[in-house]
């Protein structure tokens, strides 16, 4: 007689992550992966303009402060880890993505956060992102274009 051991969804979901992260940590290079390579590497994804999106997309925010005079300054050092990894940003109010400025505000207890992000989009562009950038990262959010052009 054999007994079949059953697996909870939340045990079965932590060993695919932990599998997908391990195949995503394998590289032994400091350089990101190049856009045409194969083999299920990991590549830097494009940012987005987000002006022009269509619909939903992904910011991963890596820097957020308290608007104010200071708030630059507060932000330089987020500008420029993404300057060092290819992402030309500055600092953008959150208020342009729908619930980001909500999910920030949440985080932080800033009342009028600003904050640096790339925008992607598809939350697969994101969490590439997100796994291959080794500087800070606040939170990733959902949603659409909300200030005008």
């Amino acid at each position: 007689m054999s007994t079949r051991r059953r697996t909870s969804p939340a045990a079965a979901l932590a060993l695919v992550l932990g599998l997908a992260l391990t195949a995503g940590c394998t590289g032994s290079s400091d350089e990101p992966a190049d856009a045409g390579s194969t083999g299920g590497e990991l590549t830097w994804p494009e940012a987005i303009d987000v002006e022009e999106a269509e619909g939903e997309f992904w910011v991963v925010w890596t820097g957020v402060a308290e608007s104010g005079a200071d708030v630059e300054a507060a932000l330089q050092p987020s500008v420029d880890a993404l300057a060092e990894v290819g992402y030309d940003t500055l600092p953008w109010d959150p208020k342009c993505q729908s619930g980001a400025e909500e999910s920030l505000i949440a985080l932080t207890g800033y009342t009028d956060p600003l904050g640096v992000g790339v925008p992607f989009a598809s939350a697969e562009d994101a969490g590439a992102f997100d796994t291959l950038y080794e500087g800070a990262v606040v939170t990733v959010t959902p949603g659409t274009h909300t200030c005008a052009a």
